[in-house]
């Protein structure tokens, strides 16, 4: 299909009424232009007499430099056209003529938003119901809402939709509306839905949000449907659910399409789904909080585990299992404890409580010393003249005593207390910032990158679990807790940055990739090594069966039977919980995987073909020419931005190279990144982390 451009255009000719008057008067009522304009083929000529007459300088189809000068004197071309089109109002040739040159003019922001101001939707929108400028005025909007800010889109939204809505019902044979209006919906009512909340909410509740899933979801699976319609009906579907979760939970074809998305050969379209997924249930999802009671813990235990639960365990290896370490470090715990109350030596406390912080996550209880009244029969709290009277309290104190001591050796266990304390008082900011500090002085040291890990910043936790995860001195506990983190952190991070449509083969996009790859790679060692019974196997799982589903795309089975394995784990893994009575919490991840694992075989079969049309060879870039005049396309596609992103958004993204996507990952510690250098001394390629000063040249050398 030709595409703007590929024509050959007719060398332009200068109307005879060009240039009369100066720039701030119009040319007469008789002025020839009119006529010109009448017998012009097509809307790009006549845009282009328009341009000529009023001097509108650069904005021909033959320049896309223009836009800079028409900043000079913008009110008086504007009030030009503007008189124009109330003189001749009645002349939809004029007034679609100019309607085509403002939408040129709305790729700048300045320019979009004084048209936007003048009114400009109000010139436009009684051309949609006119058949001969119906085409143009619908691809003037898709313009203007491509290019329109989040403020603009709202408004589009609010005047447009229903007219829209009664368009494409009117018409739902026209392939030519039906992509247009699919199109200008995406934009314009992304303006309404996106972002952490609904800003408007009049406007949301006005919406017909329903109708508009049912007709997008509708037209995506016409024979005639176009990648382009296509990918933009699947931008939406995913916008829409985390502020519209309620509408999108009860259209279930909306689901089905969404999740039919994680099968397409495209990179992009696959993270917008999976994206789409995650965000539908945040609004009823439940934070991971779960806090293990002790009394209820060693019920649980003498009750005992199912057989099965104890086959997995005994084939772990007990002593390794999480829940063998939960029970012998509590009882070193509470000996440590009463040791101290005898002896007052709270140094000592504090080398043991480091020991068992390693061990594992549960390791200090928050009791304290009680006795019985022996009038009141009550429990009272005991001053026994330690530093401290809760448990979880004589961190502080530890710490400092440790450090009195002045052991170089002993710092780091010291840091490690105060560390502890600030996590179980939920001080997470507290404790990177110590964590950091004592990196400083000891780089080596597991614990305080795995602190650092419990940041939100998804780049430094990444950073500092992958580089945790290579210290020698490590514990399985800290290990593990390294992993699960490294594996949240790179999936996150993988999946914002491929929903922002890098352009294909750019570093920002095999980044991207290597950052789902790297989680992926981390939760199936997870998976394989971690006790059965750790309390975040559940997650780590979640991650497991998302990313294999995602970076597989349709090479893998509809029925999922590559996966029957990891969800036999999940099972495991819920009844672990069961076992020490414990609910699973409904995390995002939890009930995204769920509800793909539900739709994923019903969605390959309903709209399986949909998604292999949009990753098709052919690049549709613009409405057929067969039926929109394919130099309008041209004309309003020739202004660029210097300053516009590189983005593919709608390209073709070829199957990923791993090799390729290998080189973005560290040769040292197998951090993705797009910062890294190349040895060039050496005719192979090798990757150093730009961020890590600390290694030698000779380090990532051969």
């Amino acid at each position: 299909m030709p595409g703007p451009g590929s024509k050959k255009k007719p060398k332009q000719r200068t109307p005879t009424s060009a240039k009369i008057g100066s720039a701030n008067s119009l040319p007469s009522p008789t002025d020839a232009y009119v006529r010109e304009i009448n017998d012009a083929e097509g809307w790009g000529p006549v845009a282009d007499i328009l341009c000529l007459v009023f001097e509108i300088p650069g904005a021909s189809s033959s320049s896309c430099i223009g836009l800079k000068k028409v900043h000079a004197n913008f009110d008086a071309i504007y009030r030009k056209l503007d008189e124009s089109c109330q003189r001749y109002s009645d002349n939809e040739r004029i007034v679609g003529g100019v309607v085509v040159i403002y939408s040129k003019m709305c790729a700048d922001s300045i320019l979009r938003n004084k048209l936007h101001e003048r009114g400009l939707l109000d010139k436009l929108l009684p051309l949609v119901d006119l058949e001969s400028s119906r085409y143009m005025a619908l691809r003037a909007l898709s313009t203007i809402t491509h290019h329109g800010g989040a403020a603009i889109r709202k408004d589009i939204a609010r005047k447009t939709t229903s007219t829209l809505l009664r368009v494409i019902d009117q018409f739902p044979d026209d392939k030519i509306i039906g992509e247009l209006v699919v199109t200008v919906l995406s934009h314009s009512i992304s303006g309404v839905v996106d972002g952490d909340k609904i800003t408007d909410p009049a406007l949301f509740a006005s919406i017909d949000l329903r109708t508009i899933l049912k007709v997008v979801t509708d037209n995506s699976k016409k024979e005639w449907a176009s990648p382009y319609l296509i990918n933009h009906a699947l931008s939406l579907l995913a916008t829409c659910t985390l502020n519209a979760s309620v509408v999108c939970k009860a259209y279930p074809p909306m689901l089905r399409y969404l999740i039919a998305g994680l099968r397409s050969p495209d990179w992009v379209t696959r993270c917008t789904s999976l994206g789409g997924v995650i965000r539908l249930h945040r609004s009823e999802s439940e934070v991971d909080m779960r806090t293990l009671d002790p009394m209820k813990f060693m019920a649980c235990i003498q009750r005992g585990f199912a057989g099965h639960l104890q086959d997995r365990m005994m084939d772990y290896g007990l002593p390794r299992c999480d829940t063998f370490l939960t029970l012998s470090t509590s009882r070193d715990f509470q000996q440590a404890m009463m040791t101290c109350a005898q002896d007052h030596n709270v140094y000592s406390l504090g080398l043991k409580m480091a020991e068992y912080i390693l061990r594992t996550e549960f390791s200090i209880a928050d009791g304290m010393f009680q006795s019985q009244d022996p009038k009141t029969g009550k429990l009272e709290v005991m001053d026994i003249g330690l530093p401290f009277v809760r448990w979880i309290d004589a961190l502080p104190p530890c710490a400092r005593a440790i450090r009195a001591k002045g052991n170089p050796k002993e710092e780091d266990l010291a840091d490690i207390l105060d560390i502890k304390f600030q996590i179980m008082k939920q001080r997470i900011p507290d404790a990177v910032e110590l964590a950091r500090k004592g990196l400083k002085r000891n780089s080596g040291q597991a614990y305080f990158y795995y602190a650092i890990t419990l940041s939100a910043d998804h780049t430094e936790g990444l950073r500092a679990a992958k580089k945790g995860l290579k210290c020698k001195q490590i514990t399985p506990f800290v290990r593990f807790q390294l992993m699960q983190r490294a594996v949240e952190h790179a999936g996150d991070m993988g999946i914002m940055i491929l929903q922002d449509s890098p352009a294909v083969g750019k570093a920002r996009w095999e980044e991207g990739i290597a950052f789902l790859m790297s989680a992926l790679d981390d939760a199936k060692i997870f998976v394989e090594e971690a006790p059965p019974d750790n309390r975040h196997m559940n997650a780590v799982l979640y991650w497991y069966i998302l990313l294999t589903i995602t970076i597989n795309g349709p090479d893998l089975s509809t029925d999922l039977r590559e996966l029957q394995s990891a969800l036999k784990s999940r099972k495991v893994a819920d009844d672990f919980c069961a076992a020490i009575d414990i609910k699973p919490p409904r995390t995002n991840l939890r009930l995204g995987q769920e509800t793909v694992i539900r739709y994923y075989t019903a969605a390959a079969a309903e709209f399986g073909h949909v998604i292999a049309k949009a990753a098709s060879e052919e690049r549709h870039e613009t409405v057929s020419p067969e039926k929109l005049d394919d130099d309008l396309s041209a004309w309003l596609d020739g202004t660029h931005l210097h300053n516009e992103p590189d983005t593919d958004l709608h390209g073709l993204h070829p199957k990923v190279n791993t090799n390729s996507v290998a080189l973005y990952r560290c040769s040292f510690c197998g951090n993705p990144s797009a910062a890294l250098r190349k040895c060039s001394s050496s005719a192979h390629a090798i990757f150093k982390s730009l961020a890590d000063t600390s290694w030698s040249y000779r380090q990532w050398l051969f």
